[in-house]
């Protein structure tokens, strides 16, 4: 089985408790090299229950939420379709998170899958 296959439990890897820290443009890239075309939204969470670890979360399209507005802001989220892969680089390997909406941990809405 190749690395790039693996499906992750997202649940189990990221403890489930998420807080929203930060939200920057996700670029597109043509040959390998990134354009000014704005392409998605990446959302930095922290992951409470995995000692405070970050990640960051694509999601393609429209923003959907903004970053806190000031450090005593804890926004817990959740998101739909949260897959996580892992990829090689120099520095060793690295995860990658992608989904396809992001909301506040306490909405009640109904499912987008």
């Amino acid at each position: 089985m190749e690395v790039k296959n693996l499906k992750i439990d997202t649940l189990g890897s990221t403890g489930g408790k998420m807080l929203l820290v930060d939200v920057v443009a996700a670029y597109a890239y043509v040959d390998g090299h990134r354009t000014n075309t704005i392409s998605g939204y990446k959302y930095t969470v922290v992951l409470e229950e995995r000692m405070f670890d970050k990640l960051a979360v694509r999601i393609d399209g429209e923003k959907q939420m903004d970053k806190p507005v000031d450090g005593n802001s804890h926004i817990y989220v959740r998101f739909d379709n949260l897959e996580l892969s892992l990829f090689w680089t120099p520095s060793g390997h690295q995860v990658s998170a992608k989904a396809s909406g992001i909301h506040l941990a306490n909405e009640n809405i109904k499912s987008q899958k």
